[in-house]
């Protein structure tokens, strides 16, 4: 999907502060040198995707079907396991 100029800058922007936080962190500069320790490297992938806020409306002004929930249950719980809150 071809991303609009300005997302994609935003997108990129947020890639290189993350990537500057990793790296002036004691403990997550450790961690990726002990990961390239082991021989493996480290890449961080962002993605945008667009997200559907509220239901489409049909043809005939009525509104669609609900959107599907933005995360699944195995999403949260991933989530919750690297401590991400959902609040």
């Amino acid at each position: 999907m071809e991303l609009p100029e300005r997302l994609h800058h935003l997108v990129s922007e947020l890639g290189d502060s993350l990537v500057k936080a990793l790296a002036e962190d004691d403990h997550c500069r450790s961690l990726a040198f002990q990961i390239q320790a082991e021989g493996y490297g480290l890449v961080l992938i962002l993605e945008a995707a667009p997200i559907r806020l509220r239901p489409d409306r049909l043809e005939d002004g009525s509104e669609g079907p609900e959107p599907p929930l933005p995360f699944s249950e195995a999403d949260k719980r991933l989530m919750k396991s690297f401590k991400i809150r959902m609040d």
